[in-house]
């Protein structure tokens, strides 16, 4: 019998040491334990919790990190204040592996229409970032909240398990995006030949085309360097990367120094670059890509002007 006792013990130490020495859960498959629905419905209570103006209703980690247009504030501070209402248009994007959820919404700020782009960041079912942009009437040069009626119905289309890039392979497809920028070169950004972008609600490509240059394609605008006075795109972050859905979730600021006014656009002479090349400024901005077919179909994004080289919030 006190054999029997002894062997036992043994056995329970040795199933103890191999519990302890068991790796720990990794933080990725930790975070992917809430999926793409349970992303969604945080995105939902933070909405329904700005509302309401009452941060308690969200389940906060201690040490949450909360910016609005690049500002460390508090949770209850800004939009919380004044937020009036939330419309229908929900453009959700996530990436469960890393607890990463977004989305663009329609909101009321005391009764006034506009474009809130939110992205909050989730482990162990607690909020530890929420980031925000707000695009209103009086913080950027061109809004229309009239537009966004429905979500376009390419963001919401699956990609195939077999054609879904890599996460590394579709930010830099993205990042060209902001090279051909600086450059001045859409001939080496992978757009696919029927692109759209959408800007505060704005189609801004191919836009206008009672506008100059405004008929063209998304590739041939940035190669008439029209955009050049954009110096440098920078810093560029890729915070949510929805590979099922071939979205990539881009946080930029762009650079304007003000130091040229005017470019020679190939073909056509001498023209002014846009207003925002008239005072020293930079603009932050959250744009989100639909990647399909390795291509870039469609863009969109929620644009907030700022001081030159205004802090993110997010160094």
């Amino acid at each position: 019998m006190m054999r029997k006792g002894i062997v036992a013990a043994a056995a329970a130490g040795v199933l103890l040491l191999a519990a302890f020495a068991r790796p720990p859960k990794p933080a990725a498959a930790a975070a992917a334990d809430c999926d793409r629905e349970c992303l969604n419905h945080f995105v939902d209570q933070y909405l329904d919790a700005v509302v309401a103006h009452d941060p308690s209703k969200l389940p906060l980690a201690k040490n949450v990190k909360f910016t609005e247009d690049g500002v460390r504030l508090e949770p209850g501070d800004g939009l919380w204040a004044t937020a009036s209402g939330v419309g229908n248009y929900k453009l959700y994007f996530d990436e469960p592996a890393a607890g990463a959820a977004g989305v663009f919404a329609l909101i009321q700020e005391n009764g006034t229409p506009a474009i809130l782009q939110a992205r909050l960041k989730v482990v162990g079912m607690k909020i530890t970032e929420i980031e925000t942009l707000v695009a209103r009437k009086e913080t950027t040069a061109f809004l229309n909240t009239d537009n966004l009626t429905a979500v376009r119905p390419v963001f919401l289309e699956t990609v195939p398990p077999a054609d879904r890039p890599s996460r590394a392979e579709m930010v830099a497809m993205v990042g060209k995006y902001f090279d051909g920028i600086e450059q001045g070169n859409g001939d080496i950004v992978p757009f696919d030949k029927d692109c759209i972008r959408i800007e505060n609600g704005i189609q801004t490509c191919p836009g206008s085309p009672t506008s100059p240059l405004g008929a063209l394609s998304c590739g041939a605008q940035l190669s008439t360097k029209i955009f050049t006075y954009i110096q440098s795109v920078s810093p560029r972050r890729f915070p949510i990367v929805d590979a099922e859905r071939g979205l990539v979730l881009a946080i930029v600021r762009f650079n304007h120094p003000a130091t040229s006014q005017t470019v020679e656009v190939p073909g056509r002479g001498k023209m002014t670059m846009g207003r925002y090349s008239q005072w020293p400024n930079s603009t932050q901005i959250a744009e989100l890509f639909k990647v399909k077919d390795r291509k870039i179909k469609e863009i969109s994004a929620v644009i907030v002007t700022q001081p030159y080289r205004a802090p993110t919030g997010w160094e």
